[in-house]
């Protein structure tokens, strides 16, 4: 595996090792770069992914992980 960052999230059952090939997606889920994971490692807020069509695993920006529950938090 990889260290990961803080707020990471990996899909359950994937398994990630540092050679492993990384599809760098961006907001529109577009291809920005194709890294080995080695690369990312240590990086915060990113979500690991299998795509379903392809077999490749994907990152992307972990939204959810920065995002604050509103109504979580609506009583502090």
């Amino acid at each position: 595996g990889i260290p990961l960052g803080d707020r990471c999230t990996v899909e359950a059952g994937l398994y990630i090792t540092s050679g492993t090939k990384v599809a760098l997606l961006d907001d529109s889920n577009e291809l920005v770069d194709v890294l080995k994971a080695r690369d990312l490692a240590g990086k915060s807020d990113l979500l690991f992914r299998r795509n379903s069509q392809t077999g490749a695993v994907e990152c992307k920006t972990n939204k959810s992980a920065i995002a604050l529950n509103e109504e979580l938090h609506a009583n502090n």
